[in-house]
C-alpha cells in the first residue's frame, strides 16, 4: 500500500527576504537621490557649476526607474511633467540664445523628473517621514557650510550666503527645512522629533543672518500657521508647548550665535539687513526695483508671446523695448513671470498649468488637515513647498537647479496621495479593457520620454549657468543688481 505524502507547504520565510528587500531597495534609492539633490548638488553653486545638472540629472533618472512612476501615477500628471521638460528644451531650439541657456532648460526637466519620482515614492506617511526628515537634514548641512564662511569673516553685519553666493536664495533654500523640521517636533514622533530640534532653530537663524526680508516675511507666515494648526490638534498631547519651546529656541540661538564665543562682542541679529539699508538697500527701493523688472517681463512677453526670446535674453530685449532708464537684469524676479519671457506660451503654459495644479494639491490638502486637525510630515511639507511657491514670486529662485529640484522634491512629498492613479475598474465593458491595455503602454512610454528629455537636457547644459546674460555683457550670476526683498 502506497502511503500519500502531502505535499510540502511554502515557508513564509523563504519569500519573505525578497519581499522586504523589494520594498527597502526603491526607498534607499529616492532616499539616497533627494539626498544628494538638496546636498551636494546645492553645494555646487546651487546647481550652476559645470557638470553639476549633469550629474543630478543621472541621479533623477536613476531614481525614476526605481520609483515605478508607470505603475503609481496617472497620465495626466506624466504628461505635464513631459510637457515642461520638454517644452524647456524646445525653447533652446527656436530662440536666438539656442543652446547658450542649456543648463537653464535642464533644470526643468530634471526638476519635473524629481517631482515624478518623489510623487510615486512618497504615497504613505513613513515614507514621507523619509523625505521630510532627509529636507530637514539638507537645511542643517547648507548652514553649516554657510556658518563656517561667516564666522570667519569676523564681521555679524556680513550676509550668510550659504552655497548659493546670494542671501536671498540662501533664506528661500532654509525656508523648508525650517518649516518641515517644526512639524517634526511638535508632532513629536521618534526618531523624527530629534530632527527636528536640531534642525528648526539653526534654519531660522540662517534665515535671520542672511539679511532676506522677504525670506524671513514667509518664514514668520508658515511658522505661525504651524502654530495655529498645532494649537487645533485632537488630541494635543503638547502640540502647542513644543511650539511655543521651539519658538523660544529658535530666538535664542538666532542671539547667541552674534555673540561670544563666536565673536568678542555682541551684536544684533539684523545687523545684516540694516547694513543693507544703510547702502540704499531698503525696501521700499527693493519693491520699486522688482516691481519694474515684473513690468519689463511683461512687456517682453507682450512682444514675443508664442516662444518667448529665449533663456538669458529678458535684459537686451527690455533694453530695446523699455526706457533707457529702467534698470536692467536678466533676472525678472520672479520665476513665473521669468518662464513666460523667456519661453512664451511653449514654455510659460504647461509650467504654469504644472504650479497652479501643485498650487490647488497643497491649499486643498491643508484645508483637509485643518478639518481633521491633524499636524505631520505632510502638514510641513504642504506649508514648505507653499513657502518656497511664494518666495519664487518675488525673486530667481528658480534660475538655480538646486532650488528648483528643492521645490519639485517637497511639492511632491506634499501632495503625492492625491497623484495616484485610481484602482483599476471592475467593470468589464469593452472601453474598460481597452483602457487596461493602453494605459500602462502609454505611462511607460511618458516616462521614457522623460527620461530620454532629462537625458538630452543633462548632456547639453553640462556647461554650467555662471553666466546669466545673452548679448549683454551682464555679470556672474553670483552677482546681481538689486537688493531683493527676497
Amino acid at each position: 500500500m502506497t502511503a500519500l505524502a502531502a505535499p510540502p507547504l511554502a515557508s513564509p520565510t523563504t519569500s519573505a527576504p525578497a519581499a522586504v528587500s523589494k520594498g527597502i531597495v526603491p526607498g534607499v534609492i529616492i532616499g539616497l537621490a533627494v539626498a544628494y539633490l538638496t546636498m551636494p548638488f546645492a553645494q555646487a553653486t546651487g546647481g550652476r557649476d559645470s557638470w553639476a545638472l549633469t550629474k543630478a540629472a543621472v541621479v533623477v533618472v536613476v531614481a525614476l526607474i526605481a520609483a515605478k512612476p508607470w505603475q503609481r501615477l496617472r497620465v495626466g500628471t506624466l504628461a505635464l511633467a513631459v510637457a515642461v521638460a520638454g517644452a524647456a528644451l524646445i525653447v533652446c531650439l527656436v530662440t536666438p540664445p539656442g543652446w547658450f541657456g542649456a543648463t537653464r532648460a535642464s533644470s526643468y526637466g530634471v526638476a519635473a523628473g524629481a517631482f515624478v519620482a518623489v510623487a510615486s515614492y512618497a504615497r504613505s506617511v513613513r515614507r514621507a517621514y523619509l523625505i521630510g526628515a532627509i529636507v530637514a537634514a539638507a537645511g542643517a548641512v547648507q548652514f553649516c557650510w554657510s556658518f563656517v564662511a561667516w564666522w570667519g569673516g569676523r564681521d555679524q553685519s556680513i550676509p550668510m550666503v550659504g552655497t548659493f553666493y546670494w542671501h536671498n536664495q540662501y533664506a528661500a533654500f532654509l525656508l523648508a527645512p525650517a518649516l518641515v523640521a517644526l512639524t517634526l517636533l511638535v508632532n513629536h514622533r521618534p526618531p523624527w522629533r530629534l530632527v527636528g530640534w536640531v534642525v528648526a532653530p539653526l534654519a531660522v537663524a540662517g534665515v535671520v543672518y542672511s539679511s532676506s526680508r522677504g525670506g524671513l516675511g514667509i518664514l514668520i507666515g508658515g511658522w505661525l500657521l504651524i502654530g495655529v494648526l498645532a494649537s487645533r490638534v485632537k488630541p494635543n498631547r503638547g502640540a502647542l508647548v513644543r511650539w511655543l519651546a521651539a519658538s523660544v529656541l529658535a530666538a535664542g540661538v538666532t542671539l547667541a550665535l552674534a555673540g561670544p564665543p563666536f565673536f568678542s562682542t555682541s551684536a544684533s541679529p539684523f545687523a545684516g539687513a540694516q547694513a543693507r539699508s544703510s547702502a540704499g538697500g531698503t525696501a521700499d527701493a527693493s519693491s520699486s526695483y522688482r516691481l519694474q523688472m515684473w513690468h519689463e517681463a511683461v512687456i517682453v512677453f507682450d512682444h514675443y508671446p508664442a516662444v518667448g526670446v529665449g533663456y538669458g535674453a529678458l535684459e537686451s530685449t527690455a533694453a530695446k523695448l523699455t526706457p533707457a532708464t529702467w534698470p536692467r537684469s536678466p533676472l525678472a524676479h520672479n520665476d513665473y513671470l521669468q518662464a513666460l519671457a523667456e519661453g512664451g506660451l511653449l514654455l510659460g503654459l504647461p509650467f504654469l498649468a504644472a504650479c497652479a495644479s501643485v498650487g490647488v494639491g497643497l491649499l486643498r490638502g491643508l484645508r483637509s488637515r485643518a478639518r481633521r486637525r491633524v499636524l505631520d510630515v505632510r502638514t510641513g511639507l504642504i506649508v514648505g513647498a507653499g513657502a518656497l511657491m511664494a518666495h519664487a514670486a518675488i525673486d530667481f529662485d528658480w534660475t538655480y537647479p538646486a532650488l528648483f529640484t528643492l521645490a519639485a522634491v517637497v511639492s511632491a512629498a506634499a501632495i503625492a496621495p492625491t497623484l495616484r492613479r485610481p484602482d483599476n475598474p471592475t467593470s468589464g465593458t469593452l472601453r474598460t479593457e481597452v483602457e487596461r491595455s493602453t494605459r500602462p503602454r502609454v505611462r511607460v512610454a511618458l516616462v521614457a520620454v522623460l527620461a530620454i528629455v532629462i537625458g538630452v537636457g543633462a548632456i547639453a547644459g553640462h556647461r554650467g549657468a555662471l553666466q546669466l546674460g545673452f548679448g549683454t555683457k551682464s555679470a556672474p550670476a553670483i552677482a546681481t543688481t538689486g537688493a531683493g526683498i527676497g
